[in-house]
């Protein structure tokens, strides 16, 4: 199973993101993909859909959401019945032990979102961020806008990217 990042959600959700055509189809067509068995093949964990209401609201963002409009975006992909993982009692053991390898304050939230990733038996994370998460071993991080854009580009556009 894959989780998707902040940043997909929110190019997905900013009309006016020159991601937002792409974003926006992917996101569709994932959150509406189902394995054999009917589930969903992708979740969204709380530090996601966290950091996605306080992303889209920010006055930075080209065409931010008002708070009651991110709000409905995450009831919606609840109401969807997509999986939302939570962080597990486990979490300040597995986050110590990612962190015990890091030499950077700046992959903090990126690890804790591996943490939880790791915890619930995520093994994949659909992220425009694929860097941030290539020091973990047991995740896969897939740029799902990367054959439609350039890497470089994207990135640096995220300027809230220590936000999400």
């Amino acid at each position: 199973m894959f989780a998707i990042d902040t940043n997909l959600l929110v190019y997905a959700h900013n009309t006016d993101s020159k991601f937002h055509k792409q974003a926006a189809a992917f996101v569709s067509q994932v959150t509406n993909e189902h394995d054999q068995k009917g589930q969903h093949k992708i979740c969204l964990p709380t530090q996601v859909l966290s950091e996605f209401v306080h992303v889209i609201t920010w006055q930075r963002v080209e065409k931010p959401l008002s708070i009651t409009e991110a709000v409905r975006v995450v009831r919606d992909y609840r109401d969807m019945g997509i999986p939302i993982i939570h962080q597990r009692e486990t979490q300040i053991q597995t986050l110590l032990e990612l962190l015990d390898s890091s030499t950077t304050r700046k992959k903090v939230f990126d690890t804790v979102l591996a943490a939880t990733l790791k915890d619930n038996g995520i093994s994949g994370l659909y992220t425009v961020n694929v860097d941030d998460f290539k020091t973990f071993d047991f995740l896969e991080a897939i740029n799902p806008l990367q054959p439609l854009s350039n890497q470089a580009d994207l990135s640096n556009t995220d300027s809230e990217s220590d936000e999400m």
